[in-house]
């Protein structure tokens, strides 16, 4: 069991404090890990990624100055005493792919995000370590998601906490709750599409699922999203969303709880109803449908 969040606002508001809000509320379904991942246009690149070995560093930076330079960068130990570092870059948008892809071929590397349009923040444990360790207020935009983890399948490593990217698309991000049956399945054919796993999770495979059909589909998230629920088996509720589209696919057969509460000032997707309470009392949510796969332009 895990709780997830989404929210789009009908005007900048800050996003990243509501979206905690909102998961602080539903940290009952996952004391084991948490993140958001909030979309915000920055100047340049900004590169979120975890180090399993400080050693890793050097070959980390000269990977990224093949593609600019580093204008600046700042380091946290996660609460499992691992690296992790984000670094402001100058350098050409459309090489961020490419990089993005040189980054996770190494074992030791594990990127979190890498845009200049969002950023991913996740840590181990308690929302409270996301918050003390992380800068997050003043993220004014319209719409982000985020997730509280139950590690069911996985380790508790902060690669393996949600929300998830993908240099197939690295403008997207997902978080989900849920297992996948054909897992196995799944990673084989993304790994013979080129899918570089960081983790055993199976979340990860959602990533590399759906942003593989973003690629597929020239970046219609509808599209993508039921072409991915085409070919997940399980009982699952997956947020997706770029800079400019958010949305859910839900499993066939309806187990995993999603709920969609539409108010005057925003839209907001979660787990449970109590959450929506964190930015609004006394809303009223749907219970989203099975199989359903529902898209909002940004």
């Amino acid at each position: 069991m895990c709780g997830i969040a989404g929210m789009i606002s009908k005007k900048p508001v800050d996003v990243a404090q509501d979206l905690v809000k909102m998961l602080s509320l539903i940290q009952h379904r996952g004391p084991d890990a948490s993140g958001v991942a909030v979309f915000q246009d920055t100047e340049y690149v900004v590169l979120r990624v975890a180090l399993k070995t400080p050693e890793a560093l050097d070959g980390l930076e000269r990977m990224i100055t093949e593609f600019g330079t580093i204008v600046e960068k700042s380091s946290v130990v996660n609460v499992t005493g691992k690296l992790c570092y984000e670094y402001t870059v100058k350098m050409n948008r459309d090489d961020i792919k490419a990089l993005h892809e040189q980054i996770n071929q190494n074992e030791n590397l594990a990127v979190h995000s890498i845009s200049n349009r969002f950023k991913v923040y996740k840590e181990g444990g308690l929302i409270e370590n996301l918050t003390d360790r992380y800068v997050l207020k003043g993220a004014v935009c319209r719409h982000g998601i985020g997730h509280v983890r139950m590690a069911t399948e996985s380790a508790e490593d902060v690669n393996a906490a949600h929300p998830f990217v993908s240099p197939f698309y690295p403008e997207l991000a997902i978080v989900h709750n849920g297992q996948f049956t054909n897992y196995f399945n799944l990673r084989r054919f993304l790994e013979a599409k080129g899918a570089k796993f960081k983790t055993l999770n199976d979340s990860e495979a959602a990533s590399h699922m759906i942003a593989y059909a973003m690629t597929l589909f020239d970046g219609d998230l509808s599209k993508a999203l039921k072409y991915a629920g085409d070919r997940m088996d399980g009982v699952y509720c997956i947020i997706a969303s770029t800079p400019t589209q958010l949305g859910f696919v839900k499993d066939k057969l309806g187990v995993k709880p999603l709920l969609v509460a539409e108010t005057d000032t925003c839209v907001m997707l979660g787990s449970e109803q109590i959450e929506f309470n964190a930015v609004e009392e006394n809303v009223f949510a749907n219970e989203m449908e099975p199989g359903e796969v529902r898209v909002w332009n940004i």
